[in-house]
């Protein structure tokens, strides 16, 4: 006589182990389903990256106009000079009222020209580097008989964005500093302006007072 255990195996045991079979088949269905998803999508990343690099190669056979880069080049370049002296004619007339202690004139038509020339040096100042009224009292020049000249230009890689650099230099022929800046070609401004002074740059400094 068979026992109850044995009996309750034979009744309940087969469908137990199809049900188990069949869980095991739902699993594996499932992450063969999950890699196929997995392997779709690395698929169509792939095929991005295929279609990114095809056009990147079409844009690197494109012939090279070496003369018409150079044309561009030499624009810039002129340009840039341009905009150099300008700056370097507006910093020299603003520095020339607000770091001295000069009286200003007493005939009346020198007085007009002198505020008529400074009017139209802080408009340039403005339109040439966007400057504010705060702007144009602090002058690149520390000292009116400092010397600024345009040093180089930069117009190897981006011929939009060309970097200039100017030289200031004391009455006494000593360095008093640099000035970096960054010619915005479109819109004809210098950018990015910063300002580095010597020890003999600051020590030259015009006493004017709180100016």
């Amino acid at each position: 006589m068979q026992s109850r255990p044995v009996g309750l195996l034979k009744v309940y045991g087969i469908p137990i182990v199809l049900g188990l079979i069949a869980l095991i088949m739902v699993v594996l269905i499932w992450q063969q389903n999950k890699t196929i998803d997995t392997l779709e999508s690395d698929i169509a990343g792939t095929q991005e990256l295929i279609q990114g690099a095809e056009v990147t190669k079409e844009k690197v056979d494109e012939p090279f106009d070496s003369k018409e880069h150079e044309e561009i080049l030499q624009s810039r370049t002129v340009s840039a000079k341009k905009i150099g002296a300008e700056i370097i004619a507006v910093e020299d007339m603003l520095a020339s009222f607000y770091k001295t202690n000069e009286d200003l004139p007493e005939d009346q038509a020198a007085y007009d020209e002198l505020f008529n020339n400074l009017e139209k040096a802080k408009a340039e100042n403005t339109r040439l580097t966007n400057a504010t009224e705060s702007d144009h009292i602090q002058t690149w020049k520390l000292n009116p008989e400092w010397t600024l000249k345009l040093e180089s230009i930069v117009t190897y890689q981006d011929t939009d964005n060309v970097p200039v650099l100017f030289s200031m230099t004391t009455k006494s022929g000593k360095s008093a500093g640099l000035i970096y800046a960054v010619y915005d070609v479109a819109n004809y401004k210098l950018t990015n302006i910063s300002r580095h002074y010597t020890t003999d740059g600051l020590d030259d400094e015009a006493d004017v007072g709180g100016a």
